[in-house]
């Protein structure tokens, strides 16, 4: 079984560390009903923070989890032949799609012949075996199918939640490749072995992700630092998967939007993807947020050491912290939780609000967190350089917003890309309710506990209402990643636990 290593100071996987849901939907044979099941499943072992490949076990008494001890040595015994071809990738795909469907095609004529009690029990055993071989399938594909799953996977105005949730499972670590193929992407790189290069390079792998894997090692100085190797010919494979992964969410009509729409959000996605397989991007990234923060004591961003970096290998200074979840142990207390929240809030505030360059990947993974010391930020290779008209127009919504302007509220919307102008306004009804939610942690003068915050429920409820109006709106490809960024922080806000006036934080940067 995969295990997971430990957490990489430059390349963690998310990890998710919410409350476990349990159980599955019980009700009709619809596509939405069958994924709804696989992701409360799925989330099981998710919101634990299980290492990838847990084993779910149905019983009498609900679904329960098998869970292997932490260790380095699963992490080897799990690695996987790197799949490159697009015609292998896209037979692996189209497999997955076909073996998925025709397993609810049986279980749909199965139940034919079953009382109630007794075709939920198999529906749900059929749920869990399709919600294994998705995550399975996809996180040994890795590459651009896999980072667009993740992506994707808080993309809730795209896709249908039940979906989406299922797709957030590939956040977390994917099995690892063979060292000598690691090896063999850095003697292609600079002409030497990565023993010759470096004083000490770890074979065994600190971290494995979608696109690249991390792993320890230090300069001949004594320096300790990561490299990130990027798997070779993921560059190669981004057109055809990103082309096979619309083929299969076109399977269905998973995405409810007309396909013209959606070309825009997937050449968003497909900029994004080739700038984070630009590792010489990347340095610089690090340089300029380096810069930009060099005086700000609340961040510390890792040192870059060009000489030991390329168009696919990236080396690090290794500066350890402890993961989120660690900040709900001893020493760490409400306060520090309320410090490091207030930080992360006005972080991201500024970045959209003011400086118009987003670290747009919220994976939990990336940020680490020291009792006396900063917060620590990593991967810098998923930047979004937000147009002033785009930060103007967030501003102006959060603003109205926050006052109950629907009207101007709408003209935003507009000016965001998100309205579609072919469709007539929604009305106030429609936006108040949205916003009698949405505005709960900005009462003025009130200070909002996220740890007791339930927005995302709250939010799921409004669901139909939304549905009913889902064509007077549309994707946006100037959001697209504002969108990840916010609702990924509203996860890690969550799982933090910070408490304060939120209010008195955001209105400075809506001037």
């Amino acid at each position: 079984m995969f295990q997971r290593s430990p957490p990489s100071p430059c390349c963690q996987e998310f990890r998710p560390v919410g409350p476990p849901h349990r159980g599955a939907h019980p009700g009709n044979t619809s596509a939405t009903d069958f994924m709804a099941t696989i992701a409360e499943v799925l989330t099981i072992s998710a919101s634990k923070g299980y290492p990838w490949g847990t084993r779910i076990v149905d019983t009498d008494k609900g679904y329960r989890t098998t869970p292997q001890p932490f260790s380095n040595e699963g992490l080897v015994a799990r690695k996987k032949p790197f799949v490159t071809g697009r015609a292998s990738r896209f037979l692996r795909l189209s497999g997955l799609t076909g073996r998925v469907s025709s397993s609810y095609t049986g279980q749909r004529i199965k139940e034919l012949f079953l009382d109630s009690d007794r075709a939920d029990r198999s529906r749900s055993k059929t749920h869990l075996r399709n919600a294994e071989r998705i995550v399975e399938t996809l996180g040994e594909l890795k590459g651009a199918v896999m980072k667009v799953g993740q992506y994707m996977s808080i993309q809730t105005d795209l896709l249908p939640k039940e979906f989406a949730d299922v797709l957030a499972t590939l956040q977390k670590s994917a099995p690892p490749v063979e060292y000598d193929l690691i090896s063999s992407v850095i003697t292609s790189e600079f002409g030497k072995a990565p023993e010759a290069l470096f004083a000490h390079f770890d074979p065994e792998p600190h971290a494995s992700a979608s696109i690249g894997q991390v792993h320890r090692a230090r300069l001949s100085n004594g320096t300790e630092v990561v490299v990130k190797v990027q798997y070779p010919e993921v560059d190669k494979n981004i057109e055809g998967d990103l082309s096979n992964l619309k083929t299969i969410l076109s399977t269905g009509s998973i995405m409810g939007y007309r396909k013209s729409d959606l070309e825009g959000v997937f050449a968003e996605i497909r900029d994004r993807l080739y700038e984070e397989l630009d590792y010489d991007l990347e340095m610089e990234n690090l340089k300029e947020f380096r810069r930009i923060f060099s005086r700000d004591k609340r961040v510390r961003i890792p040192r870059v050491f060009p000489p030991y970096c390329s168009h696919k290998v990236l080396t690090l200074e290794y500066l350890p912290g402890d993961p989120l979840e660690a900040l709900w142990e001893p020493p760490y207390t409400q306060e520090d939780r309320d410090r490091f929240g207030e930080w992360l809030f006005d972080l991201f505030a500024h970045q959209i609000l003011r400086l118009g360059l987003l670290h747009a990947d919220p994976h939990p993974g990336n940020f680490a967190f020291q009792k006396e010391g900063p917060l620590i930020l990593y991967d810098f290779g998923c930047l979004k350089r937000i147009p002033p008209y785009i930060q103007e127009a967030c501003r102006d919504l959060a603003r109205c917003g926050l006052e109950g302007n629907y009207e101007q509220i709408d003209a935003a919307l507009l000016r965001l890309g998100s309205r579609d102008p072919r469709k007539e306004a929604p009305d106030s009804e429609f936006y108040r309710r949205y916003l009698e939610v949405l505005r709960e942690p900005f009462r003025p003068g009130v200070s909002y506990d996220f740890g007791e915050s339930k927005i995302h429920e709250r939010m799921v409820e409004l669901a139909p209402l939304g549905v009913s109006k889902m064509f007077h709106f549309k994707p946006s490809r100037e959001t697209v990643f504002i969108g990840r960024t916010i609702g990924g922080h509203y996860g890690n806000m969550l799982h933090i636990g910070a408490k304060a006036c939120w209010r008195d934080l955001l209105e400075p940067y809506l001037t």
